[in-house]
């Protein structure tokens, strides 16, 4: 089934990619303390920030090695895009396992909300994708893009998150608070992601 729909579809908090070269470069993250914090549980969901008519689940926990000190994460985000009638006309469902922590205070420029985030987690890796099996074409800023069909099946992709625990910028605190985005990259580059409000963000202290 082919799909063409007009959607709103912004790259509000997705990585620049004059920032993206950076990543090479960022070194895994390895906790100073490691009896300080030890797990972090972090859950997003609701309707999505950057996707009219699209609902956005991101769920995820990183946990530090009580020795090393060293985080992992494992990743879950799911994204489903409906209709004008309310019908669903697209899912892609992600799964990361032991993603690697490249930064705990990373910072991009967003050209949409025109600040600067700062205090950012971000975690990659190679996980796995799986989609509805439609080929759907949204146009965005003039920019057909077709999105990615797995025909229902789980294939391996390069999975990224990026989350705001407070909604930090440099002007000041963003008013709606966190927000958590997961998504796909392609060449280092997020290429589509789903994004909404932070509905849990717990930092745990294991003894």
């Amino acid at each position: 089934m082919e799909v063409k729909m007009k959607l709103k579809v912004t790259t509000a908090l997705m990585v620049s990619s004059l920032l993206i070269s950076i990543i090479a470069i960022i070194a895994p993250v390895k906790a100073t303390d490691p009896n300080r914090i030890l797990m972090i549980d972090i859950m997003a969901k609701g309707d999505d920030l950057d996707i009219s008519g699209a609902t956005t689940s991101v769920i995820a926990r990183i946990e530090f090695d009580k020795i090393s000190g060293f985080p992992l994460a494992q990743v879950e985000f799911h994204t489903k895009i409906f209709d004008e009638s309310g019908e669903k006309v697209y899912s892609m469902k992600g799964k990361l396992k032991d993603g690697l922590v490249m930064a705990n205070n990373y910072q991009f420029y967003c050209t949409v909300r025109e600040v600067t985030w700062i205090n950012l987690w971000f975690v990659m890796g190679e996980g796995k994708l799986k989609t509805t099996d439609t080929v759907i074409v949204i146009e965005h800023r003039g920019v057909t893009i077709t999105l990615p069909n797995t025909e229902g099946k789980y294939i391996p992709a390069t999975i990224f998150m990026l989350v705001s625990p407070n909604g930090e910028h440099l002007d000041g605190v963003w008013e709606q608070g966190g927000w958590a985005v997961a998504g796909i990259m392609v060449g280092g580059i997020p290429i589509f992601g789903g994004v909404t409000y932070l509905t849990k963000y717990m930092e745990k202290s294991i003894p």
